[in-house]
């Protein structure tokens, strides 16, 4: 994503524009608004101070003070920068001006009004003890002469008693309007003539101070540019930087990766925003992981549903084939005898191979049922203890009797001394019925005059039971399908074989219900089967 599409630069150049221009609107109004609202501030503030001040000077003159120009009049002038006269008029002319001087000279005398004033014959001579200078004369010549030409400032103070503070050349006289005139009333008799106090300050400090402020504002405006340029990348920084380490905690959870967690303690929205995904991945992961287990389970189901089916289909051809050649024989021998063929004992050995594939059937039926009865989870084991040696010999009895004819010769092999303390806990039914199975099996394949052997040993907490058989070994790649059902190392299904091919799919079944392990191996001269039962404590 590129830079100026993050919201880190949106929220830097927000910041930033919005600042310069608060900044630069400031400055502007403050360069340009700045004289208008000091002259202002300065009408209001000497209008109130020199009211005070007339009313002052009007109380010293009724008790008969000093003559002269007061100090606290020097005060004022000092602290607004002024020029303070006391006008005498008569008739709306000036007669007399008094005010103070800051010339080192002496006594000066003026006569007929201060420069051009004109007043009426014999106007008062003036003795001013410390003269003015040329340039103080001058601003209040020029105060006095626009102040009596302007019949409405003039009126305002003699007839309606109002102190009048307003620039010079408002009221349309020819002046520099670079001062402050103030006027306000002494006494009057209500008419045009009367004593008031005018006062004069200079704007042009104003002036030049707001020009030298526009000029320090662009500097200042400079300094602000690169101050708020920092401040907005610094602040963007702060806000974003979680932001983007949110954002990284997301494409983490998007791919699936839920270890990662903020464990922030802020306490702000961010901090809420990061404990939500910290909540957020701790659900996804409980839940991803119970999908999985659910996704586990179900592709268990359905290998389990597949190998069932598989079996299924197994299972059908293997009892159509083993049903098929006993079915065969018991239809044509049976027609034999319907056909009356033969006589004597002819007919007795059709009925004899009769029944032979009948029972051939049912033993394959009464194991397909004794099967399907331990597969379906139902069947209770009937958990008892009971001798192993004795077992071990009935079956070994068994299986010697079912290999005399063929010389097959049959042995127990025993820890010694140890017969009587040979005991295990199992259902001894199932377990007698595995060991027949597999003594059965191993003297099917034992070869005329071979051996087979039944041994016992104590492996930790459990009996390990062997049942071994001279003969040929199985291939390796059978060893792992050979506890299927209707399996046969000979794929032909030869009857002389024997058997229903269901004996050790019962045995493995009949193990696995009690916990045991099962297996098969080759050996150096034949092949070993053997399980393990638990020992009684």
């Amino acid at each position: 994503m590129a830079f100026r599409n993050s919201i880190a630069f949106r929220l830097f150049a927000v910041t930033f524009i919005v600042i310069m221009l608060f900044a630069g609107l400031l400055l502007a109004l403050l360069a340009g608004g700045f004289p208008s609202f000091y002259e202002q501030r300065q009408k209001s503030d000497v209008a109130a101070e020199f009211k005070q001040l007339g009313k002052r000077y009007a109380a010293q003159e009724s008790s008969g003070g000093k003559p002269g120009m007061p100090a606290y009049v020097t005060q004022f002038d000092s602290d607004y920068y002024a020029k303070t006269a006391v006008l005498t008029v008569r008739d709306g002319v000036v007669t007399t001006v008094l005010m103070s001087g800051s010339s080192p000279k002496q006594s000066v005398f003026f006569q007929g009004g201060i420069h051009g004033l004109d007043g009426p014959d014999g106007s008062e001579m003036i003795l001013v003890p410390n003269p003015p200078l040329p340039s103080e004369l001058a601003g209040i010549s020029a105060a006095v002469q626009e102040w009596t030409k302007n019949e409405d400032e003039s009126g305002k103070v003699l007839r309606g008693g109002h102190t009048v503070v307003y620039r010079s050349g408002a009221g349309g006289g020819t002046t520099t309007p670079k001062q402050l005139i103030a006027v306000t009333p002494v006494s009057s008799d209500g008419a045009r003539s009367g004593t008031v106090l005018l006062s004069v300050s200079s704007l042009q400090p104003i002036t030049h101070a707001a020009a030298v402020f526009k000029g320090l504002s662009l500097y200042v405006f400079g300094a602000a540019f690169i101050f708020v340029l920092l401040l907005a990348f610094g602040y963007a920084t702060i806000i974003t930087k979680p932001l983007i380490r949110l954002n990284a905690l997301a494409g983490r959870l998007a791919r699936l990766d839920f270890d990662v967690r903020t464990r922030w303690r802020r306490k702000d929205e961010i901090g809420e925003l990061a404990r939500t995904f910290d909540f957020l991945a701790d659900n996804l992961s409980g839940t991803l992981e119970e999908l999985q287990t659910a996704n586990e389970k179900l592709r268990q189901d359905i290998e389990r549903e597949k190998r069932l089916e598989r079996m299924r289909r197994s299972f059908i051809a293997g009892v159509s084939h083993e049903l098929k050649t006993p079915l065969s024989l018991i239809g044509g021998y049976a027609e034999g005898l319907k056909d009356n063929i033969g006589s004597g004992a002819k007919r007795e050995r059709y009925a004899q191979v009769i029944l032979e594939e009948t029972r051939r059937m049912a033993a394959i039926v009464g194991d397909m049922l004794d099967l399907s009865h331990l597969e379906s989870g139902q069947y209770s084991l009937r958990r008892e203890a009971f001798s192993v040696a004795e077992l071990l010999n009935g079956a070994a009895d068994r299986a010697a009797a079912l290999g005399e004819a063929r010389s097959v010769r049959v042995s127990v092999d025993l820890p010694p001394g140890e017969e009587a303390r040979m005991t295990a806990v199992a259902d001894r039914f199932r377990i007698d019925q595995v060991l027949t199975n597999l003594v059965t099996n191993a003297v099917r394949h034992a070869p005329d005059g071979g051996a087979v052997e039944l041994r016992a040993a104590a492996v930790d907490d459990e009996w390990q039971i062997v049942v071994f058989n001279e003969g040929e070994p199985i291939p390796e790649e059978e060893l792992p399908r050979i506890w299927g059902q209707f399996y046969r190392i000979d794929q032909a299904r030869s009857r002389e074989s024997g058997g229903t091919g269901i004996g050790l799919a019962i045995v493995r079944q009949i193990l696995e219900l009690h916990g045991s392990r099962c297996g098969v191996r080759n050996e150096n001269s034949g092949v070993a089967f053997a399980f393990t039962l638990r020992r009684a404590t």
